[in-house]
């Protein structure tokens, strides 16, 4: 009597044996399926402790706590905050920066010796009075396309009273530089800071300078 040969099929949930007979000869070995499952099983584990990772900047032992993933997945319309982003809260101090916008701004106070009093991060006085009240500033980024505003606070010598006094900015020797050049006006009286006669004479003076990109 000829035997028909037959097939035998059985699979089970991950991590399992997953057996295969055919003409009573086993496809795939028990120890070896569950080689198989354990690999793809391990493998599921790392891309889920990888995500958590990547969670880690809004993770907390609360809500861990609360939500273990037990109970699969929970519906949008029950997670509070869906939708609405990273909050203030969850973005930590000094992540987001200007050079990492695609419209950057940046700010300056700048004494009237050189020293930076105030900044946005990463910005620099690298070349203080180069010349007669000359100040080259320096960006974390290309600003050479940006639009730079140099105001003057006061002047060193003077009186305070400074009317007239003006700063221009010029390009840097490098796309991340804007020089700033300040002038005196005068005093009501036809002198400058100085003493001098006339209005429009470089003199050294603190600013401020703000770049929009």
């Amino acid at each position: 009597m000829k035997i028909t040969p037959f097939l035998v099929a059985s699979a089970a949930v991950l991590g399992t044996a997953a057996v295969l007979v055919g003409s009573g000869t086993a496809a795939t070995s028990t120890s070896e399926q569950l080689m198989i499952n354990q690999k793809i099983s391990q493998a599921a584990v790392r891309r889920s402790n990888s995500a958590l990772n990547y969670l880690a900047p809004i993770r907390t032992t609360t809500t861990d706590a609360a939500n273990t993933g037990a109970n699969g997945v929970t519906p949008l319309s029950k997670v509070t905050g869906s939708g609405l982003g990273w909050t203030t809260a969850q973005i930590a101090n000094a992540a987001v920066t200007p050079a990492k916008l695609s419209n950057p701004s940046y700010f300056a106070v700048v004494s009237s010796i050189g020293a930076m009093q105030r900044a946005t991060s990463g910005v620099t006085v690298t070349s203080a009075l180069t010349g007669t009240s000359t100040y080259t500033v320096t960006f974390p980024s290309n600003v050479s396309l940006c639009a730079p505003v140099a105001t003057v606070q006061t002047f060193s010598p003077g009186s305070g009273l400074n009317y007239g006094a003006f700063a221009t900015v010029g390009p840097g020797t490098v796309n991340t530089q804007w020089v700033v050049t300040t002038y005196t006006g005068n005093d009501g009286t036809g002198k400058d800071a100085a003493g001098t006669a006339g209005a429009g004479n470089q003199e050294p003076a603190a600013f401020n300078l703000v770049v929009q990109c």
